[in-house]
């Protein structure tokens, strides 16, 4: 069944003329009335009665019926032809430990997600985003049901690429009625009142360094929600990437010190898979545009300092 038979059979009914149908559609009446014998022939149903060289003609009862699913025919046919005229709109899987999503890459996020709502062209990103530990990350980079990825660790896998991002320094966190000045020792710091939070290797080395004897005195958390919960304890520290800091100030009345020993550096790197999946180029590369204007923004670089 071809879109012409279709609309040549509506424009019968509308007309109920061959002559002036065949006027309307700009094409012989020849060409109408095969077409029409085409359609009734795929039918294997009369849908008009006409007699020998009559230009007017009469719907049957099958042909009554068909007018409303000629109707939906034509209307999905148009529905499919706008369709594959358009470009698809591009999706985007980026996954990030809590921290990252939270403090450094949400604004990014919420920019990408407006422009995809205001823009009818088709042109946008729409965003998935979610959550993991890094090993997650990377073996969903690897099995490429993500696109992007963002962690604190360079892992060794065979197919996904760490870029490094940037790197931010340690600082510690109190309560604003603390003892502890703007800078401080990690002797100063009591182990027993430390909610530890870190998610790299680097770190705990360090802090092992410092307080090995102290092993089993301090709790921990593993993701800001949970540090912003417990943190309303009065005596509590923790040692965090500035720009968890950043954002804790904005919203909790905290002390930030500097460590007079720095602790080691947070370094946040972007992964990829070393073969993306050719549907994901032109969002992947949009993306990163994005990224790499985002990281000049102010926003950005105030919360990474």
């Amino acid at each position: 069944m071809k879109i012409e038979q279709i609309e040549t059979f509506l424009m019968i009914t509308e007309t109920k003329n061959l002559s002036l149908a065949s006027k309307n559609l700009f094409v012989s009446q020849s060409a109408v009335s095969h077409r029409l014998r085409s359609l009734e022939e795929y039918l294997d149903c009369e849908l008009f009665i006409r007699g020998r060289g009559e230009k007017l003609v009469t719907l049957t009862q099958k042909g009554e019926e068909f007018i409303e699913i000629a109707m939906r025919w034509k209307a999905l046919w148009n529905e499919t032809k706008q369709w594959a005229l358009q470009e698809s709109k591009m999706s985007l899987n980026v996954a990030s430990i809590d921290s990252l999503n939270t403090c450094v890459f949400s604004n990014l996020y919420k920019e990408l997600i407006d422009s995809s709502s205001q823009d009818e062209d088709n042109h946008s990103i729409i965003l998935n985003v979610s959550s993991h530990w890094s090993r997650t990350i990377y073996d969903l980079i690897e099995s490429h049901d993500i696109d992007i990825g963002f962690t604190l660790n360079s892992l060794k896998y065979p197919n996904a690429i760490a870029k490094p991002l940037f790197k931010s320094r340690g600082v510690v966190i109190s309560s604003t009625s603390s003892k502890y000045t703007e800078s401080v020792h990690p002797h100063d710091l009591d182990t027993a009142n430390e909610i530890l939070f870190s998610s790299i290797p680097e770190y705990h080395m360090w802090h092992n360094f410092w307080w090995e004897n102290n092993q089993n005195e301090y709790s921990s958390v593993d993701t800001v929600s949970l540090l912003f919960t417990v943190f309303d304890l009065e005596k509590k520290w923790a040692i965090v990437p500035v720009w968890i800091a950043r954002v804790f100030e904005k919203f909790y009345p905290i002390k930030i010190s500097e460590l007079s020993v720095s602790a080691p550096e947070y370094a946040c790197y972007q992964v990829t898979n070393r073969h993306p999946k050719p549907s994901k180029l032109k969002a992947i590369e949009k993306f990163i545009t994005a990224l790499e204007d985002y990281m000049k923004e102010e926003v950005f670089i105030n919360s990474v300092q």
